[in-house]
């Protein structure tokens, strides 16, 4: 039960892309026709170049973290969580010939990109909690950004700005700064406690 309740957030982070596609398609088709679900799916492909080699240092930084946190060894989790996080932050800080699609895709991501140097953080952070054995957390915070904000906010900025199609490529940015920022307080505000409680039991 452990190891499943700690995989439960990585399968809710990865089951919840298809809603996410889901979401946004209906949404574009809706407001923005052909041009802006195709401009989704090209920008898709590329926050993914950005994403998943984030997602696979985190992946990394877990089984260095958790063997350290068994072994009450405090500051060489600190020191391989400030590691993480740095090559993170640090690389967050093409597809066709269609001349209307490629002008349209660059507005739109220029929008749907805005928010993409917070992923470092929650991604970071959020896999942290994961190592260190904290599954009820890192659940929270895996549905955070994507059910609890971005999906709602997907059907609700189109209704409250005069560009409906920029309300649903605002969608995204808005959910990854607010989220980074929850999970970014989240994070270091039990971070120490979890620490001390670790060592304790060693």
């Amino acid at each position: 039960l452990p190891v499943l309740a700690l995989g439960i957030s990585s399968f809710v982070m990865l089951s919840t892309e298809s809603l996410l596609s889901i979401s946004f398609s209906s949404s574009l088709a809706r407001y923005g026709g052909d041009v802006a679900v195709g401009a989704m799916t090209v920008i898709t492909s590329a926050s993914q170049l950005c994403t998943m080699p984030i997602s696979g240092i985190c992946q990394g930084g877990q089984p260095v973290m958790s063997f350290n946190f068994g072994a009450g060894k405090k500051d060489r989790v600190k020191q391989a969580f400030r590691f993480q996080l740095t090559l993170c932050l640090s690389y967050t800080s093409i597809f066709t010939s269609d001349a209307a699609l490629i002008d349209y895709t660059t507005w739109a991501m220029r929008i749907y990109m805005a928010g993409i140097f917070s992923t470092g953080v929650q991604i970071a952070c959020q896999q942290s909690f994961m190592a260190l054995g904290q599954a009820k957390v890192s659940l929270l915070l895996a549905c955070l950004r994507k059910i609890i904000l971005l999906i709602p906010l997907i059907f609700i900025l189109p209704h409250l700005l005069p560009n409906p199609v920029f309300g649903v490529f605002l969608a995204e940015p808005v959910s990854d700064i607010l989220a980074a920022t929850i999970t970014t307080i989240t994070f270091f505000s039990r971070f120490n406690g979890i620490l001390e409680r670790g060592a304790a039991k060693v």
